[in-house]
């Protein structure tokens, strides 16, 4: 898409868009477009700090931890077995107030072994990004607590669903989560999964 009415060397090739979006997800940031026929379309440009403090909710999935913002998070709890259904594509979803949501399970994200497997023996941690929302399964919460965001090295590289990382005060690292690349990840898989499935049949 373009709006110039010449092309020239530097302008009037629609690729302009395209080199924002790749330049911002270098920095570990996002766009995302919101377009309703008629109205127009809003262009939103995530850009994180590169050093920051955030309100930060501490979870443990085995020996490891997380931190989660805390405005990302709607609620956390316990799940009783009828809330929990399994998909006929494996997917796990939990019904809360009329509503299913996708359960993410951290340890099998990051491959990590986790002390709960059975949803109903951890915590499970709705989270929400863009109206949309899933629930991450850990083993615990351990608290809340103002958190310093630190980028990752160039060494460890581009972690999808992780934004950063901070250190504990007993000198442990805490990777902290990207709620929304999560959630696009979960989204994105269960997509594909139908597609296959789709293709099966």
């Amino acid at each position: 898409f373009s709006t110039a009415k010449q092309v020239t060397d530097i302008s009037g090739r629609g690729v302009g868009m395209d080199v924002v979006r790749k330049n911002i997800e270098k920095i570990k940031g996002r766009v995302s477009i919101r377009s309703e026929k008629g109205k127009g379309t809003t262009v939103i440009m995530h850009i994180p700090l590169t050093l920051a403090i955030i309100d930060g909710m501490l979870i443990r999935v085995g020996d490891s931890r997380f931190t989660v913002p805390t405005l990302a998070i709607r609620e956390s709890f316990r799940a009783e077995p009828g809330m929990v259904t399994v998909l006929p594509d494996g997917h796990e979803v939990v019904k809360i107030r009329n509503e299913l949501l996708p359960v993410l399970r951290l340890h099998s994200e990051f491959g990590m072994t986790a002390e709960f497997t059975g949803l109903h023996e951890g915590i499970l941690i709705v989270v929400k990004s863009h109206e949309q929302c899933i629930c991450l399964f850990a083993d615990e919460i351990l608290g809340q607590q103002e958190t310093v965001i630190k980028a990752l090295s160039d060494y460890v590289g581009k972690i999808r669903g992780v934004s950063g990382c901070t250190i504990l005060g007993n000198g442990e690292v805490s990777l902290i989560l990207d709620v929304g690349g999560l959630i696009d990840k979960a989204q994105g898989n269960g997509k594909d999964k139908r597609k296959n499935n789709d293709r099966k049949q």
